[in-house]
């Protein structure tokens, strides 16, 4: 049981949270309209992509963050080494240089290649009023409630299955360094990464890049599908595969429903962000 005053209040916040998701999860079950408004939406343009187009997309995302990084290694390598919070401050720069780098080549670099490079003209869709930033906070606060309850039972359920087939069941690296980092300003810059810099690199290649490419191609029940487990499986993770896949295809119907990236930004942030508060807290700890 949490014994800290900081852990009670966080305890309590979840157990809200919790209760709350799964008052949302009734009403979208018994509510035909928001059923509708969830599952039912399709305000995501088609947009020509062709295969060349999203290959140039991979490539310029990896190897534009992967120069930026080799920078930043090359620039900060020697006072990282030498650094107290060495795991934390290298976390945090060098994903910082990679992310930034990708970012770039997501939305500057690739677009002007892609006008310039195809052979033939492409097709121009009809501009999509951008999804004011409000909008996609309600949306993506919505998605949390309503993540958390669902995600709880599956984890347990997929925990039970880890377990039965002996598959090694050990946090990721980056939640080791998180729980150990002790410098303020590194705890801040890896919040910065881990709820901001992540979710917008994340949700660029999976639900903006994958995710889109599928759709035209296999329909939107497997390009959810696919997207997931490629966001499930890049995490490495046994005990985190399928709930962060579920998770991924979550974030695909919010792609959907609002036409945006923003809205699957924002809720892969506040979920992070959740995550982040348990393990600092120790509550993931205390309850395990």
């Amino acid at each position: 049981m949490p014994t800290e005053p900081a852990q009670l209040a966080l305890a309590l916040f979840e157990v809200c949270l919790l209760l709350a998701g799964a008052g949302l999860v009734l009403w979208v079950v018994f509510n035909r309209a928001a059923r509708t408004r969830w599952l039912g939406t399709n305000a995501l343009p088609s947009d020509p992509f062709a295969p060349e187009a999203f290959i140039l997309m991979g490539v310029l995302i990896f190897l534009t963050g992967f120069a930026c990084q080799a920078v930043a290694q090359l620039s900060l390598g020697a006072v990282i080494a030498q650094a107290r919070d060495r795991q934390g401050l290298t976390l945090v720069a060098y994903s910082v240089a990679n992310y930034a780098g990708a970012f770039v080549a997501w939305r500057f670099m690739f677009p002007s290649l892609r006008r310039s490079w195809l052979a033939a003209p492409m097709e121009a869709s009809a501009p999509v009023p951008a999804l004011p930033w409000s909008k996609a906070l309600r949306y993506g606060a919505a998605t949390l409630l309503i993540a958390l309850p669902l995600l709880s039972v599956i984890s347990l359920a997929w925990k039970f299955v880890v377990d039965q087939l002996n598959l090694p069941d050990v946090p990721q690296d980056v939640i080791a360094i998180f729980t150990s980092t002790r410098s303020p300003l590194v705890v801040i810059g890896m919040l910065l990464v881990a709820c901001v810099l992540a979710p917008i690199y994340e949700e660029m290649i999976f639900r903006a890049g994958i995710y889109r490419f599928c759709r035209q191609k296999l329909g939107r029940g497997w390009a959810m599908l696919i997207s997931g487990v490629c966001f499930g499986a890049l995490h490495a993770n046994w005990a985190g595969f399928v709930p962060l896949a579920m998770l991924g295809m979550g974030l695909a119907l919010v792609y959907e429903a609002t036409g945006s990236i923003r809205g699957p930004i924002i809720a892969h942030g506040l979920f992070n962000l959740n995550t982040v508060l348990i393990l600092l807290s120790g509550l993931k700890d205390i309850a395990s």
